[in-house]
């Protein structure tokens, strides 16, 4: 795989989650659940699974493909209704990486330089673009 170019990305509202329809507690079989999942899923919608540097799985996430209204909200830059929803990206500063859906989870993370040392959190989003395209992103935390 070539290394992908990464950029800053400033959040500045959390991003909520679901909690996934599938439990494990090991980050490749959450992984290869979510790309399952997301196959049959609407288009539009994503799962996120939190990692720590050492690749231990903090959490799994889905989230439904926004609604209008969202989709409007977030065009014009507005605060997003409060949430109930367990899990989050936390506002923040992040290095982004989008990348094709490799097939193994540890094949995103050659992407990462010092991982085992670097940053406590990872989140690999799991965006469905279209019927047939699912997209990686990594935010990695500053």
């Amino acid at each position: 795989m070539q290394t992908a170019k990464s950029m800053t990305l400033h959040l500045q509202q959390a991003i909520s989650y679901k909690r996934a329809p599938f439990d494990t507690s090991e980050a490749e079989h959450a992984y290869q659940q979510l790309l399952s999942f997301l196959d049959s899923a609407e288009v539009g919608s994503e799962g996120c699974l939190a990692l720590t540097s050492t690749l231990s799985l903090l959490f799994a996430g889905i989230q439904d493909p926004p609604t209008e209204e969202i989709r409007n909200r977030v065009e014009q830059g507005l605060e997003m209704p409060p949430h109930q929803d367990p899990h989050q990206i936390e506002p923040g500063t992040y290095t982004f990486i989008q990348l094709a859906v490799p097939e193994h989870l540890r094949t995103l993370f050659d992407q990462i330089p010092m991982l085992f040392d670097g940053p406590n959190r990872i989140y690999v989003r799991l965006l469905k673009e279209n019927a047939l395209a699912i997209v990686a992103q990594m935010w990695i935390s500053r």
